[in-house]
């Protein structure tokens, strides 16, 4: 009786495990989308990337990763990936909204921490309206240049404190314009710079189909080989 138990439980660990594994990105208008992720020792874990309609017609974009490893931060990462969303229905600015989401985890959670990145597009008018709560910044790839890490600010973690500032920047996407969004397993490496790590997505990243960039930015990247921490990859093109 104990053993059946025993695989009754393993086998609703496994399936909460899978139900937690970031989903493929829908299809939005205006927007060609792809994604990636490849978790690290364990099935799942704290890393996640969300697509989602707004009121507003815009598009919410999110990554985020949750300290912690396994299926303890996989939980917290469902909690926060739905609070988020919540969120991001009643407010249109995404400072807010992580304000909200750092308010929501102290008083309910005060034990975990998240990095997130939450970004607004607008396919219609090209714009991107982003804040980031510790998380690396998306890089950018024009048709015309090389792509770059985009320019901006960050502010501190979610779980680390209440009533601190949060900001919102904005900047334009241009016809064919690509973003790609990603979570710190994809650049960290043991004994390399983070900025190396940085480097090297730039010159993986280019402005073509979200498909083949993901695929070339994993292959150039991390390759064949498990890493060691997760990673999640969401390229986003402007529809050329």
């Amino acid at each position: 009786m104990r053993s059946l138990l025993g695989r009754a439980e393993r086998a609703g660990a496994l399936e909460l495990q899978r139900s937690l594994i970031p989903a493929p990105p829908p299809r939005v208008p205006g927007l060609e989308l792809a994604a990636r992720y490849r978790p690290g020792k364990a099935l799942v874990g704290g890393d996640w990337y969300d697509v989602f309609d707004l009121p507003s017609g815009e598009v919410g974009i999110v990554m985020g990763d949750v300290a912690g490893h396994g299926l303890s931060a996989a939980v917290v990462m469902g909690r926060m990936r739905s609070a988020l969303r919540a969120y991001a229905l009643d407010n249109d600015d995404p400072a807010e909204v992580l304000r909200k989401l750092n308010r929501k985890m102290l008083h309910f959670e005060p034990e975990a921490t998240a990095t997130v990145l939450y970004a607004v597009v607008d396919p219609v008018v090209g714009r991107v309206r982003v804040s980031s709560a510790g998380h690396p910044p998306p890089v950018l790839a024009l048709p015309d240049g090389p792509a770059e890490s985009v320019d901006m600010k960050f502010d501190v973690l979610i779980g680390l404190g209440e009533n601190l500032p949060r900001r919102t920047m904005t900047f334009g996407l241009r016809p064919g314009a690509l973003l790609c969004f990603y979570t710190d397993g994809l650049i960290e490496r043991r004994n390399e710079p983070i900025l190396d790590g940085v480097a090297r997505l730039c010159e993986a990243t280019y402005a073509g189909p979200p498909e083949t960039v993901g695929a070339a930015v994993m292959s150039a990247m991390i390759g064949r080989e498990a890493p060691e921490d997760d990673v999640a990859l969401l390229v986003a093109r402007r529809v050329p």
